[in-house]
């Protein structure tokens, strides 16, 4: 008798589950990825506060000012060359870049804080270019950063003696 051979392939069923799952897959990928990531002034505030605290801790863990360059299109952070209370050489090494999301307009900042709102920025005359320093002892520039979306209006605080940011709805 002739042996028959039986080799197994792949069944109805188990095709159309990997075709559902790979449609699935897909369609999650493709929902995330059209969706503009950060795109509001809340977003973009909370991305702000992080990067001066990120600025901040590396400030004290490397004991070299930190600076925070401001402009309408993106935050910088640089690290003095030299260790110590005092920047000799500023800006230094360019440690991170965070651009500005589509759609959120950092409109001015102001050394002046505002926490309890009531400061709303005159619209800039200017391109924005403004500096925040943060010294290893944890002292910062007195800041408020102001930043709006076609919705919404957000304030960056960042207290000189503690150095802390905050981000406040509203102007």
């Amino acid at each position: 008798m002739h042996a028959r051979s039986h080799t197994r392939g792949f069944t109805l069923v188990e095709m159309m589950v990997v075709v559902a799952i790979v449609a699935i897959l897909s369609g999650l990928l493709i929902s995330t990825s059209s969706r503009p990531v950060g795109a509001n002034a809340r977003n973009m505030s909370e991305t702000i506060v992080s990067t001066i605290n990120f600025a901040k801790l590396r400030a004290g863990a490397t004991r070299r000012v930190h600076t925070v360059q401001v402009t309408t299109s993106q935050l910088a952070v640089y690290a003095c060359a030299n260790t110590g209370l005092v920047c000799a050489s500023p800006p230094g090494d360019l440690i991170q870049q965070v651009r500005v999301a589509k759609g959120v307009t950092i409109l001015n900042t102001s050394t002046a804080l505002f926490p309890t709102g009531g400061g709303a920025p005159s619209a800039p005359g200017s391109p924005l270019n403004s500096a925040l320093a943060i010294r290893p002892d944890g002292q910062a520039t007195a800041m408020t950063i102001f930043l709006t979306d076609t919705k919404d209006s957000w304030r960056v605080l960042v207290y000189h003696v503690t150095g802390g940011a905050y981000a406040r709805q509203g102007w």
